[in-house]
């Protein structure tokens, strides 16, 4: 698939939903922003469509990252019962080093761990098009990763290096919480308990979509609050089965 909008100058975000409605779960570019404070509060507003009414509630995720033209909000679309691949913080690879002089001598394989957004646009990078690549270069032979970037962008091995050791990788996400036990299930009508009726009768729904639920067809913003900030910490594509959970544990299982 071809690169998305790599050279946005303003936001456009009715133009950057219907990209990616059209690619289903697809990382669409959607905004670039000059500070990392609007480029991250834009993120959070986009899966309610606060301020933002291109994009239906529960429908789409979003994230912003850097990059050299600002601080970028990419965005995808994800509603459907099929769930999509949530996208990592971090990409463990294989690179090439030939030192500091480049000498033969000196030639090497270094496993790396570096971010899963492209260091120039933000975008996600191909972590799910590594492949291995073995090669014979001085009677040796060596194995290392290559991967292709959505974007375009190609990461030049002695750039994933240096940025490994400039730009430690994120912490990686807490441990998604389970779903309850059938024996210690939420009270009906209570917030977990709709939480989890709606995660059985609709599989594969998500916690952004729970919070959505609470707080437009139930009124419970305080619970709707809750899920959004633990979806946050999380750091990961959470479901509304362990939204459910989480509520459950927190003391909002009982009317």
């Amino acid at each position: 698939m071809t690169a998305h909008r790599l050279h946005r100058t303003t936001s456009d975000h009715e133009a950057a939903a219907v990209e990616a409605r059209a690619y289903r779960g697809t990382w669409v570019l959607a905004a670039l922003y000059s500070t990392r404070d609007s480029a991250r509060a834009t993120a959070r507003r986009v899966p309610g469509a606060e301020s933002f009414p291109a994009y239906a509630p529960g429908e789409f995720e979003a994230y912003a990252a850097f990059s050299v033209d600002g601080w970028a909000v990419w965005v995808r679309w994800v509603a459907g019962d099929e769930p999509v691949p949530a996208l990592p913080d971090t990409m463990t690879v294989r690179v090439l080093s030939r030192g500091e002089s480049l000498t033969e001598q000196e030639l090497g394989v270094v496993t790396v761990t570096v971010s899963a957004r492209c260091a120039r646009c933000g975008g996600p990078r191909g972590w799910d098009t590594l492949r291995p690549d073995r090669f014979q270069e001085g009677g040796e032979w060596f194995t290392v990763d290559r991967w292709a970037n959505l974007c375009g962008h190609q990461d030049k091995y002695a750039a994933v290096l240096q940025e490994s050791r400039l730009r430690p990788p994120p912490a990686p996400p807490r441990p998604m919480p389970t779903a309850p036990p059938v024996a210690e299930a939420p009270e009906p009508g209570s917030p977990a308990g709709i939480v989890l009726a709606a995660a059985k009768a609709s599989r594969g729904m998500r916690a952004v979509q729970a919070a959505v639920l609470l707080a437009t067809e139930h009124g419970l913003t305080e619970e709707a609050d809750l899920i959004r900030a633990e979806a946050k910490a999380v750091g990961c594509q959470m479901s509304a089965l362990a939204a459910a959970h989480f509520l459950h544990t927190i003391g909002k299982g009982s009317r």
